[in-house]
């Protein structure tokens, strides 16, 4: 493990990661998973909650309980869990019902955004991606099933953002082998976020030929490190469409990530050209499934922070410059807490 690598398994505890989607927590907990710790996700009245996933008391799996008035209720010995600061509220096998020093089930920092619950397993050093697309164009998102890959992060973000393999990986959906070149593009930084754009054809594979979504369309790239990846297509007729990816690192040796998504298109994408959300989904979808298994075969399984271990041309430049900025994030980050390598 390098030093970056130590201060990455650190850093990552206090990052803003995406563990359920919000339409998945209703009457019965969640289970999620992120760097390793098992949680539980849960609807609380009006909110929603994310705790430790295992009971203190026998470990008893917490996804398995019932949301009650108070909080949750683990199913083994009925010991009940207060939503707001997991404060053990309620024990049917004392005569009063609860403990001295009563033990808590230990909650984490809740956000809902891109119809997904975030978390953070530390606190936050930095703050949640803010949504990045404008309240008045009468979109329709759609949430993805979150999907599970033998790969790291940094590799999966990387693959989302990077465009030289559209015509090799995506000659089915997107891609075309006659635009195998990649045009000089120039990547801004804002801070700890990129955004690069570029005006494209697809090759009329877009939807089934729909060139009208094909030809000319305007990209907008953008990523929020380490992982919100981002998207945003301007077609000529001023359509619009918002594509979003989140790489949720399931272990905290690189290996394993669940792949969460949000799509949207806005009303004249849907009206003008009769194009609905399952079409797009189902098309998105398609892509995903050609990643798969490029970003599931490649070795090392993460994405390297030296620069040196592998070769890169100007295509690649965005690759290179996130993993400089990440490097650099990383060492503001030991610098600001004393985090030692």
């Amino acid at each position: 493990m390098t030093a970056l690598e130590a201060i990455e398994r650190r850093f990552l505890r206090h990052v803003w990661f995406p563990v359920a989607r919000r339409d998945d927590v209703g009457e019965a907990p969640v289970r999620a998973t992120l760097l390793g710790t098992d949680l539980v996700v849960y609807q609380a009245g009006d909110r929603v909650v994310v705790a430790a996933g295992h009971c203190p008391h026998r470990g008893m799996a917490m996804w398995l309980g019932r949301p009650t008035a108070d909080g949750l209720e683990c199913p083994y010995h009925g010991w009940v869990f207060a939503a707001d600061d997991g404060r053990c509220v309620r024990i049917p096998s004392l005569p009063d019902g609860t403990a001295a020093g009563p033990p808590r089930l230990r909650t984490y920092p809740v956000a809902v955004a891109y119809g997904h619950v975030w978390t953070s397993l530390a606190e936050p050093y930095l703050p949640m991606p803010e949504p990045a697309v404008p309240a008045d164009r009468g979109w329709r998102f759609a949430y993805g099933v979150p999907h599970d890959l033998r790969c790291g992060m940094r590799q999966l973000t990387e693959n989302f953002r990077d465009i030289s393999h559209f015509p090799f990986v995506h000659a089915g959906t997107m891609g075309d082998q006659a635009r195998r070149v990649v045009d000089p593009y120039r990547v801004v930084r804002d801070g700890w976020r990129l955004r690069w754009g570029m005006t494209t054809d697809l090759g009329g594979t877009a939807l089934g030929g729909n060139t009208a979504l094909a030809n000319k369309i305007r990209l907008t790239h953008g990523v929020v490190l380490p992982m919100a990846a981002t998207v945003h297509t301007e077609f000529p007729d001023g359509g619009r469409r918002f594509l979003a990816q989140f790489a949720t690192p399931l272990d905290q040796d690189g290996g394993r990530v669940r792949l969460f998504w949000t799509l949207g298109i806005d009303h004249i994408v849907r009206e003008k050209h009769g194009v609905d959300m399952n079409e797009m989904w189902d098309y998105e979808r398609r892509i995903f499934e050609e990643d798969y298994p490029i970003v599931e075969n490649q070795v090392p399984a993460e994405a390297p922070l030296d620069l040196r271990s592998q070769q890169h041309t100007a295509a690649d430049r965005y690759s290179v410059v996130y993993r400089r900025t990440y490097a650099e994030l990383l060492r503001a980050f030991a610098a600001d807490t004393g985090t030692q390598s």
